[in-house]
């Protein structure tokens, strides 16, 4: 009876932890970190919703640490460093308040909180994600030893075993063209197709290092480092091409309006939004995911998810016929 008391007590805390425009599912009110998670949500300033989450990370601070603890482990980073994993357990923590968890209009929070109830694995399973992501880029050190380590760790350890061997056999460092004459010659000898595996090098992929004189600290006594800025004549007519790709979508999303206003259960989603959304940085080459593009449009039902999926790929049969010269000769 006691028992029964106690855990009454406690069920009744951790409801009433939660804000009154709290409208997350009941069955996930007593879940870990569910109350304090609420509560920044619920935070009315950001100064408010900074101090509560400060004093969030410093109550579980043991819970967080067995969760870094086992995403050091499954990311394979150094297990003495313990500020890097903290770092992107964080990262993962603010991405996840700003881009999904709070809602996209009005008070509340968005439905992807309100039915988690796992929290503590979602945060585990974002920060993997985030160092995962930094490791494919190569803005993240560590990678080799991993399973499925890139072929540029595996290539720079051969380097540095060529390197060794070269001094073993000649008794000084090699230069960049003999380095590279003696690795090739070593990995044409050892592999049995050493073009395909990728450990072939040049000078070029050595990397070596140039000093900068104090007198002249330019970019340009590197010629690698130098970025000339060189006119784009092509952009002004893809630009055009993009706004026709967009200009299309409109007309579509105008037959469409018709079928829509007949039995409308909420708001659709425009082809030519998502189109604009794809090409917001086709000047710098960068197209967004589909993800990516759920998250900019700020979708959250599943059947606009859906939707934006249909879109895309209704712009990418329009993107190839106008685009399709571009195809041919490139």
């Amino acid at each position: 009876m006691t028992a029964l008391l106690l855990d009454s007590a406690a069920r009744f805390r951790a409801r009433a932890a939660h804000p009154r425009r709290c409208e997350c599912d009941r069955d996930t009110l007593e879940t870990p970190w569910k109350a304090e998670m609420c509560q920044i949500l619920h935070a009315r300033t950001q100064e408010e919703r900074r101090a509560l989450l400060d004093g969030f990370l410093f109550t579980h601070e043991v819970e967080i640490g067995r969760v870094l603890k086992r995403a050091q482990h499954i990311s394979h980073l150094d297990y003495r460093d313990k500020d890097i994993v903290f770092s992107y357990f964080g990262d993962a923590l603010m991405r996840m308040l700003s881009t999904r968890w709070l809602a996209k209009d009005g008070p509340g929070t968005s439905p992807v909180f309100n039915y988690s109830r796992n929290l503590p694995a979602i945060l585990e399973a974002e920060t993997r994600y985030w160092i995962r992501e930094d490791r494919r880029k190569g803005l993240l050190n560590g990678t080799a030893g991993v399973p499925g380590d890139s072929s540029h760790d595996r290539r720079a350890k051969l380097v540095k075993r060529s390197r060794d061997l070269f001094e073993a056999e000649h008794g000084r460092p090699p230069a960049e063209g003999e380095l590279v004459d003696f690795h090739n010659t070593r990995m044409r000898a050892t592999r049995k197709d050493a073009a395909r595996q990728s450990v072939l090098i040049t000078v070029k992929s050595l990397g070596s290092l140039r000093a900068v004189p104090l007198e002249d600290p330019s970019l340009y006594t590197d010629d690698r480092m130098a970025c000339r800025d060189v006119p784009d004549a092509g952009a002004r007519e893809r630009d055009q091409r993009v706004r026709s790709v967009i200009a299309e979508c409109v007309r579509r999303d105008a037959e469409r309006g018709p079928v829509r206003a007949r039995a409308r259960t909420r708001t659709p989603v425009l082809m030519a939004s998502v189109a604009r959304a794809f090409f917001a940085r086709h000047r710098e080459g960068e197209f967004p995911t589909r993800k990516e593009l759920v998250e900019d449009l700020g979708v959250t039902e599943p059947a606009s998810r859906r939707e934006v999926g249909s879109h895309m790929n209704e712009i990418l049969t329009i993107s190839r016929t106008l685009f399709s010269d571009y195809r041919i000769n490139n």
